[in-house]
């Protein structure tokens, strides 16, 4: 939802006086009902629309989950709203400065410019009567719903039903005649996109001498809530308000984190107190409270110690000398070192139970980096604490080799090499070194210390060397080196295709066509890939047919082959890389078919006395028949030629019978190319 009456929206429109002044127009769901809230966003039109009044529509686009069509329609005020009299605003105005400061605006005589509080005095301060009265009465109007309704500027729909989505339609009711012009202003609502309101999130605290300060980020929950209220307890159950006047932002927004709210509350020292914000919407809602943040504050501790002076008498050893004003010796319990492995931390305790009177004191056990601190203890619980101090004792110890070395190397000579990181904690980084053979001296390729566990270079892939090595040192910050780590081999990426292969013999026969090559003669070929193509086919597409990932095959024959005609193939070499060689030049040959044998071929007859023939039908697989050769004779040796068949019959009826006659049946399939099938033989008797 955009909350457009913000004050910083609300000075940016009115600046724009060029464009064509329209209705703003929000809106609230509720279990039970749809709140509304809108404005004119330019003085002089908010002025005249303020007398013509406001009219709404209601329009039912779906119900149940179905479109409403057509889109029905309905009137929710019959008379524009205008804003009430002035003397509706009596009780408002004595109970919220919101309200009256929106009468004033709608009905004074005079409005000037004042600085009525905190919030409404940092209100960018606008030079005509009728600009103050249009931002002060619209800012007023977003701090009071109930204001706002008074002015007719807001609405309850009060008969929204759910299951139905709606479309408001807010527009001034300008005369026909009027030249008048302000854009209507429209939104989407409906009761079933009801959420109750969170609470309001990211409020902390702070606790410093006599006062509480407290924060919280405005931006997060901007689109619901445009003020808040803070409260406190002394006992984390009775809460009672502190902020008079709302608290809200006057500044832009710039992102969730941009704009933070703050209040500062005075307090007795050494007492806890509990605090809670709530937050208000442009509706007159009030959230949940937010989570408590309790505190207690404390008198300050006015000295701090300073380090002046350290000594590192032996390699384990260190003395610390600091100044503390001598006023402060009653008002601490003593003094600790904390320690740590970097300026920022985390800090331990490594001595305490340091008298109040002392200024120095001596530190064991040193490590290979050391960052201290002096910390003075307050009797009332506070601490104040000196800025940290580097020792580092004489190191003649290197750090261990790095662990983990890997690497990437992509085809345009890209490298990410990684490592682990070291665990010293005097590290100050690491050098790498390369070469092209591991047998020879390697060379640094770093200028200087490298700080991090990935390094990236750019390195030649054009030349001979199919391999690259690569170690590296972990330095210290007394710049003792490692010795070296393990050496990493790293392959560099195959760019160059490997060469073709070439066909050298072919045959072809009933099983197919038998092709043989001469290999790729690239050494990082990985399997050579056959294509083929139908010459009797109007498409030109060639088909992948094999992958053979042998590299010492050379042959392969072509079995599955369907249809006798003209076929091209031809064949590439793939390497490792999956880089591919041109193809071989086509090699075009013509099969004339798989064969068929006798136990491919189906042949039955059926004899019918009644109606005096013999019916002989056939089945064969799928293979193009030119014609079939039909043989009778009295006995199988004795078959003749006895009809020529069209090659797309399957069956033929035999009539030129006699009774009790005994037939042999022989069937030939003529293929093409005259190719012929074996005779398949059946006995009748008639």
């Amino acid at each position: 939802m955009k909350y457009l009456l913000i004050l910083f929206g609300i000075v940016s429109s009115m600046l724009q006086a060029q464009e064509t002044p329209s209705v703003q127009v929000i809106s609230r769901t509720q279990q039970d009902r749809v709140l509304l809230r809108w404005a004119v966003d330019q003085p002089q039109a908010w002025k005249e629309a303020n007398t013509l009044g406001f009219l709404i529509e209601r329009s039912t686009i779906s119900r149940n989950g179905e479109a409403v069509v057509p889109i029905e329609k309905n009137k929710l005020v019959h008379t524009p709203l205008k804003p009430q009299p002035l003397a509706a605003w009596e009780a408002l105005a004595t109970q919220d400065q919101n309200a009256a400061i929106l009468a004033q605006a709608l009905y004074g005589d005079r409005f000037e410019t004042s600085s009525p509080g905190e919030g409404l005095g940092a209100i960018y301060a606008v030079n005509e009567e009728l600009e103050q009265r249009f931002t002060f009465g619209l800012l007023a109007a977003e701090q009071n719903y109930e204001a706002a309704k008074l002015a007719g500027w807001a609405f309850e729909d009060t008969t929204a039903k759910k299951g139905e989505q709606y479309v408001y339609t807010i527009s001034v009711a300008i005369p026909v005649e009027s030249t008048l012009i302000i854009k209507k202003g429209t939104v989407y609502s409906s009761l079933d996109d009801f959420e109750p309101l969170p609470k309001p999130i990211g409020f902390f605290g702070l606790f410093e001498d006599n006062h509480a300060n407290l924060s919280w980020n405005f931006n997060l929950l901007q689109e619901l809530y445009t003020n808040y209220s803070i409260e406190r307890s002394e006992d984390n159950s009775v809460f009672e308000q502190l902020n008079a006047a709302p608290i809200f932002s006057v500044q832009e927004s710039n992102g969730p984190n941009g704009t933070s709210l703050s209040y500062t509350d005075s307090i007795p020292n050494n007492k806890t107190f509990y605090y809670r914000i709530k937050g208000k919407t442009a509706f007159g809602e009030t959230s949940p409270p937010s989570d408590v943040v309790s505190g207690k504050a404390q008198e300050n501790l006015a000295f701090s110690p300073r380090i002046t002076r350290k000594e590192i008498p032996t390699d384990s050893t260190a003395t610390l000398f600091w100044e503390f004003d001598q006023k402060g010796n009653d008002l601490i319990t003593g003094f600790e070192v904390h320690r740590a492995n970097s300026d920022d931390g985390p800090f331990e305790v490594v001595k305490k139970n340091i008298s109040t009177t002392a200024r120095t004191t001596t530190i064991n056990g040193l490590k290979r980096v050391n960052y201290f601190t002096v910390v003075a203890l307050g009797k009332n619980g506070v601490r104040s604490e000196s800025f940290a101090t580097m020792i580092q004792p004489i190191d003649s110890t290197p750090p261990l080799p790095p662990m983990g070395l890997s690497a990437a190397l992509d085809t345009t000579g890209i490298l990410r090499l990684s490592w682990n990181k070291n665990a010293e904690e005097d590290l100050k980084g690491y050098r790498i070194f390369t070469a092209n053979n591991p047998d020879v001296e390697f060379n640094e390729i770093t200028s200087k210390t490298h700080v991090s566990e990935i390094f990236v270079d750019t390195i030649p892939i054009k030349n001979l060397n199919e391999k690259i090595y690569f170690k590296i040192k972990a330095e210290d910050f007394r710049y003792n080196q490692s010795k070296f780590s393990e050496v990493l081999m790293v392959d560099k990426p195959d760019i160059s295709p490997p060469s073709p292969p070439f066909f050298k013999r072919y045959s072809s026969s009933t099983d197919g066509i038998a092709l043989q090559w001469t290999p790729s003669s690239s050494k990082d070929v990985n399997s050579q890939i056959i294509y083929r193509k139908n010459n009797e086919k109007t498409e030109t597409l060639w088909e992948q047919i094999t992958e053979i990932k042998s590299t010492l095959d050379s042959t392969y024959t072509d079995k599955s082959l369907q249809t006798t005609g003209s076929y091209s193939y031809t064949i590439i070499a793939k390497d490792k890389v999956g880089l591919e060689s041109s193809v071989t030049e086509a090699l075009t040959l013509f099969w004339n078919g798989k064969g068929i044998q006798e136990e491919d071929i189906k042949f039955s007859g059926t004899v019918d006395r009644e109606l005096r023939f013999i019916n002989l039908s056939w089945k064969l697989k799928d293979v193009s028949i030119v014609e079939y050769r039909l043989y009778r004779g009295a006995t199988k040796d004795d078959l003749k030629l006895y009809k020529v068949i069209d090659g797309s019959s399957k069956s033929y009826n035999d009539t030129q019978l006699e009774i009790n006659t005994e037939y042999w049946y022989g069937l030939q399939a003529i293929l093409n190319g005259g190719r012929t099938s074996p005779i398949k033989e059946i006995n009748l008797k008639y």
